[in-house]
């Protein structure tokens, strides 16, 4: 099991959205009172429940089955993240839900990378506390 914690490529994947959280910050700022509770769910509960039923349980599967890859995308993370895109249909607006697609790809390819469900955990609940602290 490698050490998701030391890779490059994934301290490069944590940061790669910080540029736009600053640049979005500077064009509007965010609220003083965010009600930690709710943010706090938003930001650990939901991303961690959904690695686990997505990249811990579904891409698994796919995996066992489908063995198709385009460079660093394989077809198991690739559909694993048309399902997980499509469920915030639900929640989202479509264009969201099909932003939602790119960082999908990042999270089962770090679970993929590190072989270990830690990576995509930390990746989702990192763009997230970024997504709820620009939208709140």
């Amino acid at each position: 099991m490698r050490r998701f914690y030391l890779d490059p490529i994934f301290h490069l994947m944590l940061l790669c959205p910080v540029p736009v959280w600053i640049f979005l910050y500077f064009q509007t700022g965010f609220l003083d009172s965010i009600e930690i509770k709710v943010f706090l769910t938003l930001v650990l509960v939901y991303p961690i429940l959904e690695e686990i039923i997505f990249r811990g349980f579904l891409q698994p599967i796919l995996a066992k089955h489908l063995n198709h890859s385009w460079s660093v995308i394989t077809s198991a993370n690739l559909l694993t993240s048309l399902v997980f895109a499509l469920m915030h249909l639900i929640i989202h607006p479509p264009i969201w839900a099909v932003a939602i697609f790119i960082p999908s790809l990042a999270y089962g390819y770090s679970l993929e990378r590190a072989k270990h469900i830690g990576a995509p955990i930390t990746l989702h609940c990192t763009y997230n506390a970024g997504y709820f602290l620009y939208f709140w």
